[in-house]
């Protein structure tokens, strides 16, 4: 039985057995160090790319402004993007949920590794968060602005703060959020009968014949 009490042999620690010999499940220290890179570059190109998005979104999305309107977007330099409002909140709700996916996977990541707990079957995991809490978001944003503001003129009646401020935390808490959407959806199509039963042939075959299917 493994402890979380440090051992310099590594064999009361958890990275290894009682002989000493290091635990095979682990990840290893060059693929921890570059999955540890790979969440330090996501973040940075996540904030940079919200940081120039921003101006962006608030030019679009403000009050009065037209729906038609665009405005120019070039994230780190590279490319010049005419953005409408409706673009530009779609752009928000991607960034802000791929940094509240980062703010998880990077709390995960930092936790499993200080315990010497990060196994290699959870790789795929951490490479997948943010595609995960990026694609949550987007159906709850559509959700939401198809639910609260089917009768608004466009992006421009939309609070940016509130919505990126959502996504960020689909991100951060895709699990609940999932849970919530299938209570909803519970909800939304309960059913009073058992559909499969309901649906049976209730024509008996006769004993002295072959069913066709």
């Amino acid at each position: 039985m493994t402890t979380e009490r440090a051992d310099p042999d590594g064999a009361l620690d958890g990275t290894g057995g009682a002989d000493g010999t290091r635990d095979e499940r682990r990840l290893s220290t060059p693929a921890t160090t570059l999955l540890g890179l790979f969440l330090l570059v996501d973040v940075l190109f996540v904030s940079g790319a919200l940081v120039t998005l921003w101006p962006v979104v608030l030019a679009t999305v403000e009050p009065g402004a037209d729906p038609a309107a665009t405005a120019r977007w070039s994230p780190f330099g590279f490319g010049d993007w005419a953005l409408t409002a409706d673009t530009a909140m779609l752009l928000a709700v991607v960034v802000c949920s791929a940094l509240g996916s980062f703010v998880h996977a990077a709390t995960s990541f930092a936790t499993y590794v200080g315990n010497r707990r990060l196994y290699a079957s959870w790789l795929w995991w951490y490479l997948l968060r943010a595609g995960i809490g990026v694609a949550l978001a987007l159906l709850v944003y559509l959700l939401l602005r198809g639910g609260l503001f089917a009768g608004s003129s466009g992006a421009g009646a939309t609070n940016p703060y509130g919505f990126s401020g959502i996504a960020g935390l689909c991100g951060l808490f895709s699990k609940q959020a999932t849970d919530k959407l299938r209570e909803i959806c519970d909800t939304l199509l309960s059913t009073t009968g058992d559909g499969d039963r309901d649906r049976r042939d209730g024509l008996a075959t006769p004993r002295d014949s072959n069913p066709h299917h």
